[in-house]
């Protein structure tokens, strides 16, 4: 079975080279477009406005696009912005709205934050922390879970992959200090890529799908509370980190139980700036957290603030408060715009931007209630039965896409097909969200899983195995959360 997920995975690679070829590019423009020009010619189906017509051939497009890498996914986000005023589906402002949703600011805010972290080294210190105490260091499976578990929370501040390019070379150490083996090697990197990508399900900023999920449900009427999201994210990632190293540990490339007592690591001296951006990030949790249930109630009358109104004072805070002392680089402050330009993944604003443009179409133009009809016998399931198929169904579909692509376009769908069966719209669209942060078997699945077999240098093979099964693990964890969790903290 391993040498046929090893051959899957191969082939997958060949097309990810494939993707960045002239020849690929030029196919993928023309299908795109053809396809586009297709569901427009072909005749209207009953019950389908002209405007959900034209939506559907925009959404064709921008998905052929989008799942088949044919360009950038920031440059295929841009699409709404010129087709939809073209097809008379929206005016160009209205197209342009979507490009400055709350949520995208949200998601500014916590990319501040976390480059702030990595600029003053707190990153650094975390890791430390962690690997100090004695019984972490007896074995080199607790080093991988003390590992993963420094991974895990800093992705839930810092995009999952920044946070495996910072620890990367943190992985490698580790490893050739317990062994010098190359499996040992690989084992390390690929259970920290696993726990970057479930540390960014912990909270809103974690990885673009969550802000995808809360951008939709606002849409709708609903709101997904940082603090909210967390009382779901944080019990997944708890659960879902020790899966996955028993998983990497045991039976995908199985460690040794002792070895060599590790050296205790040298916890850092404070560097100037790392108490401050410490302390910002604790009072903008502590804000997120308390945000609905204490503060905001004491808020002068007509004032409104949201989770994005803490994210930007907290990151607007970063430029204004000293270091305390110059930086290697001579800054004195916090964060510098002219560093932070450089190094926050601007891509990232733009592609939510696009699907949030393009969900509002679909939803507005009334498509989604038409292609939901046939979506909405799902309801007609138990409810255990559902949420496993919709679990099941994003992490595969995830593995061979984006998943914030795959987000954009599948929870439009959920909503209106939740909303026709009677059910609420985030009892669906939750455990898909979740599951879509949960494909471990292929390097195109997610950016940690590049990373890993690219600077990392795990096998595909490895990789496959591994996360084959992982991936029916967590979305039987989804599921299960699904059932119990979200409709507590989702369904009232």
């Amino acid at each position: 079975m391993q040498e046929t997920l090893a051959r899957l995975s191969a082939a997958v690679k060949r097309w990810d080279d494939a993707r960045g070829l002239p020849g690929y590019r030029f196919g993928g423009l023309a299908l795109g477009v053809g396809l586009a020009v297709l569901v427009v010619c072909l005749p209207r189906p009953e019950g389908l406005t002209v405007e959900a017509h034209r939506t559907a051939a925009v959404a064709a497009l921008m998905a052929v696009w989008w799942l088949g890498g044919v360009l950038p996914m920031a440059v295929t986000a841009l699409v709404p912005l010129v087709a939809l005023p073209l097809l008379g589906i929206a005016t160009p402002k209205e197209a342009a709205a979507p490009f400055a949703h709350p949520l995208i600011f949200l998601m500014l805010g916590g990319f501040l934050l976390g480059h702030g972290m990595e600029e003053v080294g707190l990153h650094k210190r975390l890791t430390a922390l962690l690997l100090r105490p004695a019984w972490v260091r007896r074995s080199p499976r607790r080093v991988v879970l003390a590992l993963m578990i420094a991974g895990a929370a800093l992705s839930g501040m810092v995009s999952n992959t920044a946070t495996m390019l910072m620890m990367l070379p943190l992985a490698t150490s580790l490893a050739a200090l317990c062994a010098d083996d190359p499996r040992v090697r690989t084992g390390f990197v690929l259970a920290l890529a696993y726990a970057c990508s479930i540390g960014g399900v912990t909270t809103l900023v974690g990885t673009p799908p969550n802000a995808v999920l809360a951008g939709i449900a606002s849409e709708g009427g609903y709101e997904v509370a940082f603090g909210t999201w967390m009382l779901l994210g944080v019990p997944f990632a708890v659960l879902a980190v020790p899966m996955a190293w028993w998983v990497v540990t045991r039976i995908g490339l199985p460690l040794p139980d002792r070895a060599a007592a590790i050296e205790a690591p040298e916890i850092p001296a404070w560097t100037p700036g790392e108490k401050p951006v410490l302390a910002v990030a604790c009072v903008a949790l502590l804000a997120w957290l308390t945000r609905r249930p204490v503060w905001s109630a004491w808020l002068p009358e007509g004032a409104v603030v949201d989770d994005a109104w803490v994210a930007v004072l907290a990151g607007l805070s970063l430029f204004l408060i000293p270091r305390g002392g110059p930086d290697p680089h001579g800054e004195r402050f916090l964060i510098t715009f002219r560093r932070a330009e450089k190094a926050l993944p601007w891509s990232v604003l733009l592609l939510l931007g696009g699907g949030f443009s393009l969900a509002s179409a679909i939803s507005g133009s009334g498509l989604t209630a038409w292609l939901a009809s046939g979506m909405a016998g799902l309801g007609t399931l138990p409810p255990v039965l559902t949420a496993a198929l919709i679990c099941l169904g994003m992490t595969f579909l995830t593995e061979l896409t984006s998943n914030t692509a795959t987000t954009q376009i599948c929870l439009p769908l959920l909503a209106a097909a939740a909303s026709t069966a009677g059910v609420d719209p985030l009892l669906w669209m939750v455990p898909a969200t979740v599951s879509a942060s949960c494909a471990f078997m292929m390097p195109v699945a997610t950016a940690p899983n590049a990373i890993a077999c690219e600077a990392g240098r795990v096998s595909p093979g490895d990789m496959a195995y591994a996360g084959l099964v992982l991936n029916l693990c967590c979305a039987g964890l989804a599921t299960v959360l699904a059932v119990v969790l979200v409709p507590v903290l989702f369904g009232g």
